[in-house]
């Protein structure tokens, strides 16, 4: 009976999660039972230590352990206005976190299908991306779920400046799919999504200064930046993502799949002075949207695939690259 008993649990947690059927033998390897009822009672509202303390007639510190311990595991989100209140994430944020940060042996033998999983939802909601394809967003339309917009490193910069905390961690997108080399500690929390972060203990606190240097680095790479919005209208940055078209979740999305899930161009494109070109082709090698081409000994844009991610002008040794206004 009481293995019965638990096996409703679990199955009734998986559909608080919103977990794939196929995906619903997963939640054993990382949720006790004695965590279930605990969040089937977070999926219901969200609620305070105090509220669940007597729900579940468990002692005030009893709960506060367990709640830290599914928050810290990426299972919980935390609104602080007075007391602390807490809700569950869906089964796809909880994975993504998983994989993301490093703990994906907790998952078992599905570690391979998840990550795959997590790309394939992607390509899926990239299909029917209701946001105009390759462009930057219009102000006015009302975002629902996080956008990221390519940016060049000088405006990233300018995004770093207008913070007022930062946070460093792994790139998520490496760390999941590792099909390159490129450096793994490159990605920047800021504000509030920094402070979850370091919070959680899945991120270090670092200053504005060695915030730029990390774009610093990743530029001299070739990775291009991402700027995620919470909320597009107030301009709300929480990520600044350094990415490779091989790893990245979005990149790949638009490079593979050719779809553009939520991924917009910088408003700017890149232009070529002729008389100061060479012809060394290193803007070539470092694009990675191929938007770049040498013909007689001169580079020029194919504009309908420049981003505005200033990859090729910050090596340009004659200067002859530069960004300008997309509408100019």
């Amino acid at each position: 009976m009481a293995k019965n008993t638990c096996l409703v649990g679990y199955r009734q947690l998986a559909k608080a999660l919103k977990t794939p059927p196929m995906f619903v033998d997963v939640l054993p390897f990382i949720v006790s039972q004695d965590e279930v009822e605990l969040l089937l009672r977070l999926s219901e509202r969200e609620r305070s230590i105090d509220e669940l303390s007597r729900l579940l007639h468990l002692s005030r510190n009893t709960i506060e352990s367990k709640v830290h311990g599914l928050f810290v595991r990426g299972f919980l989100k935390k609104r602080t206005n007075g007391d602390a209140h807490y809700s569950i994430k869906s089964f796809e944020r909880i994975v993504d976190r998983y994989i993301s940060e490093g703990r994906g042996d907790a998952l078992g033998k599905y570690v391979v299908a998840l990550a795959n999983y997590h790309l394939e939802e992607h390509v899926r909601r990239g299909r029917t991306d209701p946001y105009p394809e390759g462009k930057v967003l219009p102000v006015p339309e009302a975002v629902l779920e996080p956008v990221s917009i390519i940016l060049p490193y000088e405006t990233a910069i300018n995004v770093l400046e207008n913070a007022r905390s930062f946070s460093l961690r792994d790139c998520e997108c490496r760390v999941a799919y590792k099909n390159c080399d490129k450096p793994l500690r490159t990605c920047l929390g800021l504000n509030e999504f920094s402070d979850e972060l370091i919070e959680r203990g899945a991120a270090e606190n670092i200053s504005f200064e060695e915030a730029k240097w990390v774009l610093h680095l990743a530029n001299e790479h070739g990775l291009v930046h991402q700027v995620l919005y919470t909320d597009w209208l107030k301009g709300e940055v929480f990520d600044i993502c350094s990415c490779c078209p091989c790893c990245c979740v979005y990149l790949r999305t638009l490079k593979h799949h050719g779809v553009k899930h939520h991924i917009a161009k910088s408003g700017l494109i890149a232009k070529v002075n002729l008389d100061k070109c060479n012809g060394c082709g290193t803007c070539t090698e470092r694009c990675i949207f191929h938007a770049r081409q040498l013909e007689n000994g001169k580079s020029f844009v194919i504009k309908e695939n420049c981003y505005g991610c200033g990859l090729c002008t910050t090596t340009c040794l004659t200067g002859a690259t530069k960004l300008v206004s997309e509408t100019s």
